[in-house]
């Protein structure tokens, strides 16, 4: 291996791997070595123009433009630090500076036009039962004719046979056109011997009118804006079927991996907010179109669209400046439910189409956790239940039908594949399940579509670390275990002791894949987060109510919560120790609870009333939160009394 491997770091999102730059190579030669599959016509060549790479740091450290980057780029995109892959390198006089640099020296953003990777992005979640009374709806019509005797107008005709129809439908006495709708009335009465179908909003507007009986044909869509990936869901309101999901990584990672950089980039650049918001309706409007093709519909059939998102999504998507919600005390610029038109926020559906926005909680609890207690029906539990939404931003919810306490933790991206050496997202060729054998420190392991290894995800990240203590190979203060230093799997690279997962014959990026002390101490502070944040909501419920409740069971939400082994992530610390069988993995909750506001109008009128009840503790103000953070960074605790049923934690040494 070249020593500079070990030197210069190059960090590439939005896929979260981490690369070690070989002098001389291009950034092309660089993905394509290390097995992420780049797409481009000339093989490069640079004689395509097709690779195009955002460098957001380092680029000081590279030769500078080349010509084929002169006739394949503009200007602009050359002002904004936009290179292609195939003719950017470190050049070799700027070699030793970018060795001395703290690491990462660079990093690298691939847009989705290059990246050919088989992403894993969560889109399913399990929802209960709920009650078809959608905010949009279509009735049918039969308009009676004008004569010379009876020249009734069109308008007055269509209200005439409403009143009819009136009691039956749910339809108000004052219910109203929309201009657009008046303007289509005429040929469009006319079309099918005066029988038309009437698309009614929230029972008091007419949006739109079709000839015939097209009552059939009234569709929603409910998208989840993750901090890291998109998913839309397609859904007819007629029957409440789902016709159709996608999902895409979101673009904006480009501009930072979480929401504090994000905030960052919209307050220190002029356009910064624009940007941001544009390249995320871009990619919504991708995706509504992509949904609609699969399912055969038109976008102008799709009426109404409902968002949920953490804060600084949800002000991002609707262009507020979220700089406020990064600075203390944390406050968004508005927690209400919004009602809004699609054409006022770009969002391509029918141009007389609605968006409904779920109400945020607090500066850093937003729509998305709104989402996950109105699918989840936490606040029905008769035990006290602790819901947790793992992402990149850590939600908790504590509550049953009495209470309900929230707050968000700063578990950062290392679950995600970020931070971590050989880390990535969940894609083809990342270790996502791993057994270790405790006798030979054998390694076993599955990938993401069965692809040979190139890296390990956030599932494989925590079976890994909890193998690793199984075997005692490291200490529950996350240190390897001294005893075992001299073994061939355990290597001394750059003062970082590594464990040896994937030796380097069997992957095709030609490099062992291990796991770090470096790594492991980022997987103990994400969970020592959600531990230490678990406990402190909990703390403050009970001094607040004069109790003494504990957590009965717990609902593990989001993708990273229903790919991971549970049973690891309990033996590691990371939720508190309760039966297995009352641990449940209830999937993309955020996305289940948008979807179920779409297809019942009522849950918006619950969520209202469920911002009033929700209580919001700010964790990192909470008495004892550095005490029980350190408490909460040990394997899996320090206070062993804690995990009571972990009894192999008597064989593994504290230090």
């Amino acid at each position: 291996m070249n020593s500079n491997n070990n030197q210069i770091t190059v960090d590439i999102e939005p896929i979260s791997r981490r690369l070690f730059y070989t002098e001389d190579e291009t950034f092309y030669e660089l993905l394509i070595n290390s097995g992420i599959r780049v797409r481009s016509l000339c093989g490069g060549k640079g004689t395509c123009g097709k690779c195009k790479i955002l460098v957001q740091e380092g680029m000081n450290f590279l030769n500078p433009p080349t010509k084929s980057e002169m006739q394949y780029l503009t200007q602009s995109e050359i002002r904004e630090n936009w290179r292609l892959a195939c003719q950017s390198r470190v050049k070799k006089t700027k070699i030793q500076s970018a060795k001395t640099h703290q690491p990462p020296q660079l990093r690298i953003f691939l847009p989705k036009d290059i990246l050919g990777e088989d992403f894993k992005i969560l889109t399913s979640g399990k929802s209960k039962k709920i009650n078809l009374n959608p905010n949009v709806k279509k009735i049918f019509v039969e308009i009676n004719k004008p004569t010379l005797e009876s020249p009734v107008p069109d308008i007055e005709r269509i209200f005439s046979s409403l009143s009819s129809t009136r009691d039956n439908t749910g339809i108000s006495r004052d219910v109203s056109f929309e201009i657009d709708t008046i303007r289509k009335i005429p040929l469009v009465l006319r079309e099918d011997q005066h029988r038309i179908s009437l698309t009614v909003y929230n029972n008091k507007k007419l949006i739109d009118c079709e000839a015939g009986n097209k009552t059939e044909d009234c569709f929603g869509i409910a998208f989840d804006i993750g901090t890291t990936t998109l998913v839309g869901y397609l859904i007819n309101l007629h029957n409440g079927k789902i016709y159709s999901i996608a999902s895409a990584l979101n673009p904006q990672t480009a501009y930072g991996e979480d929401v504090i950089s994000r905030i960052t980039y919209a307050k220190d650049n002029p356009a910064g907010l624009e940007k941001l918001n544009s390249i995320l309706i871009e990619s919504l409007n991708s995706i509504i179109k992509e949904t609609c093709t699969s399912a055969n519909v038109s976008v102008n059939q799709i009426y109404e669209a409902v968002i949920v998102g953490n804060s600084v999504m949800h002000h991002l998507f609707l262009k507020i400046n979220p700089t406020y919600i990064g600075l203390s005390p944390y406050v968004p610029a508005l927690k209400s439910d919004l009602n809004l038109k699609a054409k006022d926020v770009n969002l391509e559906i029918s141009r007389s189409g609605y968006v409904y926005v779920l109400p945020l909680i607090a500066g850093f609890v937003g729509a998305d956790t709104m989402g996950v207690v109105i699918s989840s029906e936490i606040d029905k539990e008769l035990e006290l239940t602790l819901a947790i939404d793992v992402g990149t931003n850590g939600e908790l919810i504590i509550g049953n039908k009495d209470v309900l306490f929230t707050g968000s933790c700063a578990a950062g991206s290392a679950l995600e594949g970020a931070h971590i050496q050989h880390g990535m997202r969940a894609a083809a060729g990342a270790i996502d399940t791993l057994k270790i054998n405790p006798s030979d420190f054998g390694v076993e392991y599955t990938t993401i579509n069965s692809k040979k290894p190139i890296g390990i995800c956030g599932s494989g990240i925590i079976d890994t670390v909890a193998e690793m203590l199984k075997a005692k190979l490291l200490t529950r203060s996350g240190n390897f275990n001294k005893e075992f230093i001299g073994n061939a799997r355990i290597v001394k690279e750059e003062k970082d002791i590594k464990f040896i997962l994937v030796n380097k014959d069997d992957t095709p990026i030609k490099r062992h894949i291990t796991i770090s002390q470096s790594d492991v101490r980022e997987l103990q502070m994400a969970k020592g987060a959600f531990f230490s944040g678990t406990r402190l909501i909990l703390n403050h419920l009970n001094r607040l109510n004069n109790s003494d409740l504990e957590i009965k069971q717990i609902l593990l939400a989001g993708a990273f919560g229903n790919y991971i082994n549970k049973k690891n992530a309990k033996f590691i610390g990371m939720i508190p120790d309760i039966p297995d069988e009352k641990l449940f993995q209830i999937g993309n909750a955020a996305g289940i609870g948008a979807q179920n506001c779409l297809l019942n109008v009522d849950l918006r009128k619950k969520a209202r009333k469920l911002q009033e009840k929700i209580q919001y503790v700010e964790i990192a103000v909470e008495k004892d939160f550095q005490k029980e953070f350190a408490s909460a960074m040990y394997f899996p605790h320090l206070n062993l009394n804690l995990f009571p049923s972990l009894k192999e934690y008597a064989h593994i040494p504290k230090r």
